[in-house]
Parts: C-alpha cells; sequence; structure tokens
C-alpha cells in the first residue's frame, strides 16, 4: 500500500509510519519523564533532536543534488518534493540527542525505554507495509487507451516503468509535469506511464495540448480502479516498478526534478 486515505486527506504510507514513530517516542518519553525534575529538559531535547535531523536530512539530499538545484536557489527551501537524506537524518538527530543528554543516564534509560516500546509497536505495522508492498506489480492495473480499449503494462516494457497517476485539475500535478515530459525524453531507458484519473480521455488530451506538454503512453483511469488496485489515494502519486514488474518505490506529492532523479538513480 503506497498511501492512506483518511476522509478527504492522503498520506503516503512511509510518511504515516515516520510521523507515527515521532508521535509515539516522544509520547512515552513524556510518561516516563512526567515526574521527574528532568522532564522539561527531556522533551525539549527530543524537539531540538528532530529539527537537527530534518535540517541535516535536506542538506544532505540538496548537496548530493547541488548541480540542480543550484539553477533556482529557492527551490533549496520547497520541501513539498520530499528531497529528504533520511539516513543522515537520523544519524544527526541521534547524535544531537545523545549530546543534549550527555551524563544523565536516567535520561539515557528513558529514551532507551521508549525507542524500544516504538519499535515494538511499530515493527509489525512496517513488516505488514512491506509485504503488501512486495505484492504489488503493474500487472494489477488495469487501464483504457484514448479508444476506450482495455490495455494492461505488462505489455508496455520489459524496462524499469515509472508510473504517474495525475488529474488536470490537481495543481500539483501540473507543476510536475515539465519535470516528467523531459524526463521522459532523456531516460529512454525508463518507460514513462501517465495515467489520468476519473476524467474523460477529451479532458486529458485538451488540457495536454493547452499546456504543450508532450507525453508518450497517456491512460485513463475513469473509474478509479487502477489506482484502488496499488493502493494510490492522493494525487500526484508517482509509482517506480522494476524490468520485473515489481513496485521499487512510491513516492506521493509532486516531484522536482531532483526527487525524481533520485528515484531514477536507483536502476543506474
Amino acid at each position: 500500500m503506497t498511501s492512506i486515505s483518511i476522509g478527504p486527506f492522503a498520506l503516503a504510507t512511509s510518511t504515516a509510519l515516520l510521523l507515527a514513530a515521532i508521535a509515539l517516542f516522544y509520547l512515552t518519553v513524556h510518561l516516563f519523564t512526567r515526574k521527574s525534575k528532568h522532564h522539561q529538559k527531556a522533551k525539549d531535547a527530543v524537539i531540538t533532536a528532530l529539527i537537527a535531523g530534518f535540517i541535516v536530512a535536506r542538506l544532505s539530499f540538496v548537496i548530493a543534488f547541488w548541480e540542480i538545484y543550484q539553477q533556482n536557489l529557492l527551490s533549496v527551501l520547497d520541501i513539498r518534493d520530499g528531497g529528504f537524506s533520511h539516513g543522515f537524518g537520523w544519524v544527526a538527530g541521534v547524535i544531537t540527542l545523545l549530546v543534549k543528554i550527555r551524563g544523565d543516564k536516567a535520561l539515557v534509560t528513558s529514551y532507551v525505554k521508549s525507542g524500544a516500546i516504538t519499535v515494538a509497536l511499530l515493527f509489525p505495522l512496517v513488516v505488514i507495509n512491506t509485504l503488501l508492498s512486495s505484492t504489488t506489480t503493474y500487472s494489477s492495473i488495469e487501464v483504457v487507451n484514448r479508444h476506450g480499449e482495455p490495455v494492461s503494462l505488462p505489455q508496455l516494457s520489459d524496462k524499469p516503468v515509472v508510473v504517474n497517476f495525475w488529474a488536470s485539475w490537481c495543481p500539483p500535478c501540473r507543476r510536475e509535469m515539465p519535470v516528467l515530459e523531459n524526463a521522459q525524453a532523456q531516460r529512454r531507458d525508463v518507460t514513462f506511464v501517465f495515467i489520468n484519473q476519473k476524467e474523460s480521455p477529451a479532458t486529458a488530451r485538451k488540457f495536454l495540448q493547452q499546456q504543450g506538454v508532450e507525453l508518450d503512453n497517456v491512460y485513463f483511469d475513469i473509474s478509479g480502479s487502477a489506482a484502488q488496485a496499488v493502493g494510490a489515494y492522493g494525487l500526484p502519486t508517482t509509482l517506480f516498478f522494476n524490468p520485473d514488474g515489481s513496485l521499487s518505490d512510491s513516492h506521493m506529492g509532486e516531484l522536482s526534478e531532483a526527487s525524481l532523479q533520485n528515484y531514477l538513480d536507483s536502476w543506474n
């Protein structure tokens, strides 16, 4: 499952699990230290560690793709592209936490207990999500072409496949279209597929013509069943499939040139 739907809102599953882990850890730290004289210090250290991890994760990603970001320095601040190096962020956060509480064994014990509880409660959910994702293939995506004829994606390519779910009324979909169009032209070793959501072929084609966007492999999911089959509940959602059809990664939200390049690099 690539995302979860809560009423009218959708959230990437990986993001939901990350936020749940942070909230659970903070809550357990609060409970373990609530009667301690270091209660406020314990909570402040967690907040400081989160901020440090967030900044380092973003900056390390920007540095890795500096050639792209330097073309528009303001894009460094636009975190909507999801450009974060999570490994560096976690390391920075843990180091910051240890520095803030150095020498305080009671707080260290509280953090270790909180971490253990967080892992114990969320690890089963991570395993379940991993198992569900492993069963997601593009063979489960059934769409129609502009003539209304059914098409199965396995017939399209024996190369890595990028599947983008979009709609003309979706602002982030519109903003990322030029990025995907350029990548499609540059990366001939990857097949790009664009699946319009719940709009008529005429509406979608008119939008693309008005925007001057030229895309190959444009298909239609008029009922929304294809998106539901792969758990893509928010727009835009982009799925990355290995040549064998298995799901490699997913991204919910707007892609920037840098964040898209990060996913494509995994196949190099």
